[in-house]
């Protein structure tokens, strides 16, 4: 496991030390009366709260009625969650609470840490689909809107749960701000689902044998951060049962138990959480779409149901309107929306992009085929990769590849299989574009395709 940025670990302390501050917060609006909508199909019934921005507030099963959803506060919740910039983050005169400052800009669905309600603008519930559409608010701050929409669309299949998301940004702020960790969403439980459950080996879909992921709530950062190399985890309790989050173009997880006790009650301060995660440039004016599904159920069922749901082909990435989970260090880009390619500016120091945490085995994808177009000097691109026992981007885990610089679109095919250390499970792709700094050069993609075939 790989340790954490110096921003993931600023972001992790305020989470620590906001968490330990819950009980204790004054100035607090008094929580608004519940007004819930339901989905039931018999084998699961799900419930968002009209008035809390639309959050998922329950979830029950037909072997279990009681609500398994916790929601001692407006942070928990099954819940839309974004990040980015300024930190601090301030509107005209007011700032964010001191415990949460660190956090910037970050509004959240259900409401903000002062007890004001996100405002529910849209929703229509025809018994097989429920939408919902919200104003979400500024989590660190008083009673102050997010600039963007929220929307979510849920429907339910058997057990599983299948939810569509949106955020569409309105802000006036036009910085581009450095990725930040995104919750797609963030989920929190009844402490009695107190067994972090996943697959974090090499062999994924093979059943393999389950970790239990263990965390220490008491630390700086109170979850554990681990790769799910199946892109699901799920909370249980003592006998296996419980929820489980898949994320079918995910890798990266964070969660845990918060509280040394264990309660049924979706009010008590104990909780447990889990939370898909991708690192992401948020954009002033994205629309940011994601699908997360969802199981209630045994340990068993779920994992056959996620590892039923999972795509099995190589990922390919193709940069029609969007950055495909990819982001930029030491660069810039056009901004959303891509209009069929990824154009990134250099910037001072070397130009870094890389993928989300997404796992394949190497034998199943041995080369990749790359659209670029590149005009500049000569230039040597350098493509890495990380794995799962090797969590870190180096030269010794990267292949060469030498750029036509004419500012044409290009085909490049590599090889990825010729080096020794493309092996086991990768869980990640880096390109870095020229070896030397190149201020103002510019480079684009059309895509990035990961091949079953080596040519």
């Amino acid at each position: 496991m790989r340790m954490q940025t110096r921003s993931e670990l600023h972001l992790c302390r305020c989470f620590a030390v906001a968490l330990c501050a819950l009980s204790t917060f004054s100035g607090r609006a008094q929580q608004p009366a519940p007004k819930l909508t339901f989905l039931d199909d018999g084998e699961v019934r799900i419930g968002m709260d009209l008035s809390l921005g639309g959050a998922v507030t329950f979830i029950s099963s037909k072997d279990h009625p009681g609500n398994i959803i916790n929601s001692a506060d407006l942070g928990r919740q099954i819940q839309m969650s974004h990040y980015s910039g300024p930190w601090p983050f301030e509107v005209g005169d007011k700032k964010p609470s001191r415990a949460w400052a660190g956090l910037g800009w970050n509004p959240i669905q259900t409401g903000d840490c002062y007890n004001n309600p996100s405002a529910v603008i849209e929703h229509r519930n025809d018994g097989k689909q429920l939408y919902i559409k919200c104003v979400p608010m500024q989590w660190p701050l008083n009673n102050v809107p997010g600039d963007c929409v929220f929307e979510t669309w849920t429907r339910l299949e058997g057990p599983v749960i299948h939810m569509r998301y949106r955020c569409t940004n309105q802000r006036s702020d036009k910085t581009a701000y450095r990725p930040c960790p995104q919750e797609l969403p963030a989920v929190y439980t009844i402490s009695k689902l107190s067994r972090l459950m996943s697959y974090t080996g090499s062999k994924p879909f093979t059943l393999d044998t389950l970790t239990q992921v263990t965390n220490d709530w008491r630390k700086p950062w109170p979850w554990t951060r681990f790769v799910a190399t199946e892109r699901w985890a799920a909370l249980v309790d003592n006998e296996g049962w419980g929820l489980g989050v898949f994320k079918d173009d995910g890798g990266e997880f964070h969660g845990g138990i918060y509280g040394d006790e264990r309660s049924d009650d979706p009010k008590h301060g104990s909780t447990a959480y889990i939370a898909p995660i991708h690192m992401e440039n948020f954009d002033h004016n994205i629309v940011y779409e994601h699908h997360t599904d969802f199981v209630v159920g045994k340990l068993a069922d779920i994992r056959k149901r996620f590892n039923d749901l999972a795509t099995k082909t190589p990922f390919a990435w193709r940069f029609v309107r969007d950055r495909q989970h990819w982001t930029m260090r030491n660069a810039t880009d056009q901004g959303f929306p891509m209009n069929g390619e990824w154009r990134i500016k250099f910037g001072a120091n070397n130009a870094r992009l890389e993928s989300a945490v997404q796992c394949w085995r190497a034998e199943s994808a041995p080369s990749v085929d790359l659209e670029i177009a590149y005009r500049g000097q000569a230039a040597t691109a350098r493509i890495l990769w990380k794995r799962l026992d090797d969590d870190k981007f180096d030269t010794q885990k990267s292949l060469s590849l030498d750029l036509t610089s004419d500012g044409k679109f290009h085909e490049y095919h590599l090889n990825l299989a010729s080096s020794l250390e493309y092996r086991d499970l990768i869980i990640g792709l880096a390109i870095e574009p020229v070896a030397q700094p190149r201020p103002g050069e510019e480079m684009a993609i059309r895509s990035i395709v990961l091949s079953a075939k080596s040519k």
